[in-house]
């Protein structure tokens, strides 16, 4: 198996063309895009992304930035001449502009910190930008003389919101002016249709567990202040015409304006991290929100406003695929507009209504499209076209493995799971199977390109003769607020048996060999995957990525301390007993499956003491065991060559232990 060449390399897979960042021009005539690549050199290895722009009506598109710094966030002036967007090119990510048309780029900002989201106003003569501000003098003293302790849980630094004017390239960087202070963490941000006014949605602090408070408020654009930077650190409200919208406890809410009113997601009672949402209206006139119609996965994305502010335009997961609805602002029923087309994602409006969207599918790469509405009422559809397909001249797509997806009952509803085949198998089966776990819990699997880029390669194990299974068990997001709450104060108990069901069905149905059987995944995925182990023998080989292994430790360690609360209903000293029901680590004796295990060394989220318990625990108890530990990387491994490690590793792990292939030396 080994002996002639692979198609699905690490390498090729690392440059596979992600489209990200998508913007529709005013028009709807254009598209501006980025589109990441990596950056292999002696020294660098990184992801960077680059700007184009491609017409509607198709052709070539035009590349507008080049180099080795990132370009992200393109978003197009009001009449439609410029883009704004995003460069780390000077260090930190700063707004740069260029003309649509091409030619050299010019910077607005020049920053210590990065800029975090910004927005024109709807004239075109301002920007808005949400940023950290700088450092105090006092502070860098403090730093330069190593005499700056962090007191824990008290200093942030948060994101203020700023308003700057827009100049042209030879006009010098223009002045910034603060709007907000440190009395909240600013998120996204959106102008009225005045542009006297700008709506912002903000946290207390920027930590991640904070989005329970998050809310949504409202500030004049004209007001501004003369204070110095170091005074500019003092939150003085009383000098800020900042009103309060209400309360919207969601992750990141976008607001998104039309005339009076304010759309944003908001969070539902009770507010915890399975992520139960809806869209709600907030009058900028007065004390006025107003809840729209819930849809069926209870979690919309608003992309924007329909061109006659009669509906707010959303997106979510449903199921393996993604749905498009218009959402009636007098609380009618949502009008499906787009469904079972494919997984979509950077799903946006512009004002008139259209839609620039990215789709896939599990056979066909990413592409581009746009998307126009059609008809009146509940006959109202999405008439979609593609754009542009990235795909290089040279790929593969005579080596793309089929998928399927199969169904199965469980007591929490019925079970999806996406079986990837062997490509060009030798036999008619049963086949070695790999088992991969999604994090989350509350996410899922997709219809998404099988040969896409991801720390489980897909195409890579199906070319070398192994089925893929991916199940979505209960607490999956796609299928609604009752099947993701279905595994609270349950973790590895009932979304187990919804696995290892589906492992059943494909040895019954003679695809999956019950003898050569592997899973693995990260995060929560990683987390099933050392609970598994711990449960059944059944699983030849195991690789846990960034796992949860011990609900008490990671409680205490991990940036989100209400997570597993949340999720067990309890604190882990009111309820010792759930914590330790659902915990690799107190069930771990007796484990005999040889684990690889990969973690990030800076993973705040799930920090690395989880994956270096569950080594020990098993190195000491005999079990064939070996870790990795990946420098500089967080949650998410983001540098190419450590993403090509820990597919190759992943590879070799299982190829050694289900097809009973010696590791290279």
């Amino acid at each position: 198996m080994t002996d002639h060449p692979k198609t699905w390399t690490p390498e090729r897979l690392i440059d596979y063309p992600l489209i990200t960042d998508v913007d529709l021009s005013p028009d709807g005539r254009r598209i501006a895009y980025a589109l990441r690549e990596p950056v292999l050199t002696e020294e660098q290895s990184k992801f960077v992304s680059h700007l184009y722009c491609v017409s509607v009506d198709g052709g070539d598109a035009l590349r507008l930035t080049y180099g080795q710094a990132s370009n992200t966030m393109p978003r197009w002036s009001p009449d439609g001449r410029h883009l704004a967007f995003l460069s780390d090119r000077d260090g930190k990510r700063n707004v740069h502009v260029l003309n649509a048309s091409g030619g050299e780029s010019w910077p607005l900002t020049q920053v210590e910190k990065h800029v975090q989201a910004f927005a024109w106003s709807p004239d075109g003569s301002r920007l808005a930008l949400s940023m950290v501000p700088p450092d105090s003098e006092a502070r860098k003293k403090a730093k330069k003389a190593k005499d700056d302790p962090l007191h824990w849980g008290v200093d942030h630094e948060r994101a203020w919101l700023w308003v700057l004017p827009f100049v042209q390239g030879d006009a010098g960087l223009p002045e910034m002016r603060p709007l907000t202070g440190d009395d909240r963490h600013v998120l996204r941000l959106s102008w009225t249709d005045a542009g006297d006014e700008i709506v912002f949605s903000h946290q207390p602090t920027p930590i991640a567990d904070d989005w329970p408070e998050a809310g949504l408020a409202v500030v004049s654009a004209t007001l501004s202040t003369d204070r110095s930077q170091d005074v500019a650190h003092e939150s003085d409200s009383a000098e800020r015409s900042i009103r309060e919208l209400g309360l919207v406890s969601a992750q990141e809410p976008q607001p998104e304006v039309h005339g009076r009113w304010v759309a944003c997601t908001s969070g539902v009672d009770p507010v915890r991290w399975t992520i139960i949402q809806r869209v709600r209206l907030f009058s900028l006139d007065g004390d006025v929100s107003l809840p729209l119609a819930t849809t069926p996965d209870d979690r919309p994305h608003v992309a924007g406003w329909s061109a006659d502010g009669e509906h707010v335009l959303v997106f979510e997961a449903d199921k393996t695929a993604s749905a498009v609805y218009a959402l009636p602002t007098d609380g009618g029923e949502p009008i499906a507009l787009l469904r079972g087309e494919g997984y979509l994602s950077d799903v946006r409006a512009n004002k008139a209504g259209q839609l620039a969207l990215v789709r896939q599918t599990s056979q066909r790469m990413n592409h581009l499209c746009v998307a126009n509405p059609e008809g009146e009422g509940a006959a109202a559809r999405l008439i979609w076209q593609e754009v542009l397909d990235p795909t290089p001249a040279d790929w593969p797509h005579e080596a793309i493995p089929r998928t399927e997806i199969l169904h199965w009952p469980s007591e929490a509803g019925e079970i999806d799971g996406l079986v990837t085949y062997p490509l060009n198998p030798q036999t008619d089966g049963p086949y070695p199977t790999l088992v991969i776990v999604h994090g989350g819990p509350m996410s899922f699997f997709s219809e998404t390109y099988v040969a896409g880029p991801g720390l489980y390669p897909i195409a890579t194990f199906a070319e070398r003769g192994y089925a893929v299974l991916r199940v979505n068990p209960r607490g999956s997001g796609g299928y609604g607020r009752a099947f993701r709450e279905a595994n609270l104060r349950d973790w590895g108990g009932g979304d187990l048996r919804d696995i290892l069901a589906g492992v059943d069905l494909l040895i019954e149905r003679g695809i999956a060999d019950p003898e050569r059987l592997g899973i693995m995944g990260w995060s929560y995925g990683g987390f099933m995957t050392s609970w598994t182990i711990t449960q059944t023998d059944r699983f030849r080989a195991a690789s846990v990525g960034a796992g949860v292994t011990n609900l008490v430790s990671m409680t205490g360690t991990s940036d989100i301390p209400n997570f597993l609360p949340h999720y067990m209903g309890a604190e882990f000293w009111d309820d010792l007993d759930i914590y330790r029901q659902c915990s690799a680590m107190f069930n771990i004796k007796g484990v005999r499956t040889p684990t690889l295990i990969q973690h990030g060394q800076k993973d705040i989220r799930v920090p690395l003491g989880q994956g270096v318990e569950l080594y020990n625990a098993l190195k000491r108890q005999g079990v064939p065991v070996e870790m990795f530990i990946y420098p500089r990387q967080q949650h998410g491994p983001h540098e190419p060559r450590l993403i090509m490690d820990i597919v190759r590793r992943n590879v070799a792990w299982f190829d050694r232990w289900l097809l009973n292939e010696e590791p290279a030396p």
